[in-house]
C-alpha cells in the first residue's frame, strides 16, 4: 500500500489499487478472523475513488464483519467511515464507543488518535487534548494549541518534547507559530527557517517568513 500512497502514475496506480483489492479481500476469504485486514479493506474501499474500486457500501460490510468479531472496532471501523464522509456527529458517537469499548490498549489508541482528530476538526479542542495527552502524542498536543490559539505555554512544551524525540519540520514550524502568538519573535524566525530549509513545502511556511521577517 506504501506505494499506492506516493505514486502518480495513473495506470500504475489503477494496477496497485486492483492488486491491493485481491490480496485484501483473498486474506479475508482464507482468514474471516483478520480483522487488521479487514481495516484494511475499509480503508481501501473509503479511500480509493469509485474508478478504482473504492466503494462505501463494501466499506460498510466489512466494518459490520469487524463487528461481529470485534464490537469496539466495529465502532472506530464506522467511525472512521462516517469521518472520511465528514459526517462528524455519528463519526463522533462511534468512535466514542469505539473508546469505550476497546478490547485492547493498542485499539483503544488508535480510536483515541481519530476521536482527537475529529475533534481538531471541528474546533472541540478540550477532547482533542484530552485524547493526545492520553495516547500520549505530545505532536499533537502541540498543533491542537496552535489550532485553537490557546493553552500556548503546553503547547510549546509538547512541542519541544516531541522534537527532543525525533526532529520534525512541521512540529518546528508549529512551534515556531507558537512563539509569535507568544511574542517571542526572534524565537519564531529560528524554527520557521529551521522548518523551511527542512521542508520548504508546509502549506504556510512561505507566509510565515514573510511575516516574521518585517
Amino acid at each position: 500500500m506504501a506505494e499506492a500512497e506516493t505514486t502518480t502514475n495513473p495506470l500504475r496506480l489503477l494496477a496497485l489499487a486492483f492488486k491491493i483489492k485481491d490480496e485484501l479481500t483473498q486474506t479475508v476469504a482464507l482468514a474471516p478472523d483478520n480483522l487488521e485486514a479487514r481495516l484494511d479493506l475499509v480503508r481501501f474501499y473509503v479511500r480509493t475513488p469509485s474508478v478504482f474500486g473504492g466503494d462505501a457500501n463494501l466499506a460498510r460490510s466489512q466494518a459490520r464483519e469487524i463487528a461481529i468479531r470485534d464490537a469496539g472496532l466495529g465502532h472506530y471501523a464506522n467511525g472512521y467511515i462516517f469521518y472520511r464522509e465528514q459526517i462528524y456527529g455519528p463519526a463522533r458517537r462511534e468512535l466514542l464507543e469505539a473508546v469505550r469499548l476497546a478490547s485492547t490498549a493498542e485499539r483503544k489508541a488508535l480510536a483515541m488518535r481519530w476521536l482527537g482528530w475529529l475533534s481538531q476538526e471541528t474546533q472541540q479542542y478540550a477532547t482533542a487534548f484530552a485524547m493526545f495527552s492520553a495516547v500520549p502524542d505530545p505532536y499533537e498536543v502541540g498543533r491542537t494549541a496552535v489550532f485553537c490559539d490557546c493553552e500556548l505555554e503546553r503547547g510549546e512544551a509538547a512541542l519541544r518534547e516531541s522534537l527532543r524525540a525525533k526532529s520534525s519540520a512541521q512540529a518546528r514550524y508549529y512551534l515556531g507559530l507558537i512563539l509569535e502568538k507568544r511574542g517571542d519573535l526572534a524565537g519564531a524566525r529560528r524554527e520557521v527557517e529551521a522548518a523551511y530549509r527542512l521542508d520548504p513545502k508546509i502549506a504556510g511556511i512561505k507566509d510565515a517568513r514573510k511575516r516574521l521577517r518585517k
